[in-house]
């Protein structure tokens, strides 16, 4: 029986890499900026569940190596080794926490711009956000006490960004002019004295 070899396909000199797939275009600007509070609101959340994370591995390692060390006699190549790795494991840690902070910030800032330059779109995008929430709270397995202080959260940024909205400026009163008054017709003017 004979084996088929398939014949190695060859780049030529003149081919091109096929193009990247198009950028899709950018969603409505109430989509985006309800999409840039819903990334500011889960890395804020993600910061403050990987510092506890964080904290709490540091105290477990410490409680794993404390039993340990009384347990077993002092190696310092198993004491140098066991630490090194949680160095390694902690700096990393400090990495993804700066990350997801810096991100936090970014995100902040862009709603904030949002804020300032698109206020309609902005409490359009925060109003859409809160009747999601409200959907989802009434799901079976839904946390809704996280779920009611968020929409609390996202009605009172939708208040202070209404208060904020400047009241149309009051228009200036019309000057009122009274047009010169024309002698009535049929009446002789007065001279004035003193003519020649």
């Amino acid at each position: 029986m004979k084996v088929r070899r398939r014949k190695a396909t060859r780049r030529h000199r003149g081919a091109t890499v096929p193009a990247p797939p198009p950028i899709p275009p950018p969603p409505d600007l109430t989509t985006e900026i309800e999409q840039s509070v819903e990334a500011r609101d889960k890395l804020k959340a993600g910061v403050a569940r990987f510092a506890a994370e964080r904290d709490q591995s540091k105290s477990a390692f410490l409680r794993s190596f404390t039993s340990e060390m009384s347990a077993i006699v002092v190696d310092a190549n198993r004491v140098l080794d066991r630490f090194a790795a949680w160095q390694a494991q902690d700096a990393r840690a400090a990495q993804q926490s700066d990350a997801l902070r810096q991100l936090s910030t970014i995100f902040k800032e862009r709603v904030e711009q949002f804020k300032s330059s698109s206020k309609g779109e902005t409490l359009a995008a925060l109003r859409r956000i809160i009747e999601r929430l409200t959907v989802e709270r009434e799901k079976p397995g839904a946390d809704k006490n996280a779920i009611n202080k968020r929409i609390e959260r996202l009605l009172a940024e939708q208040e202070s960004l209404r208060a904020t909205s400047p009241p149309a400026p009051p228009r200036p009163p019309k000057e009122i002019t009274t047009p010169p008054q024309r002698p009535a017709k049929g009446k002789p003017q007065p001279r004035e004295r003193g003519g020649i």
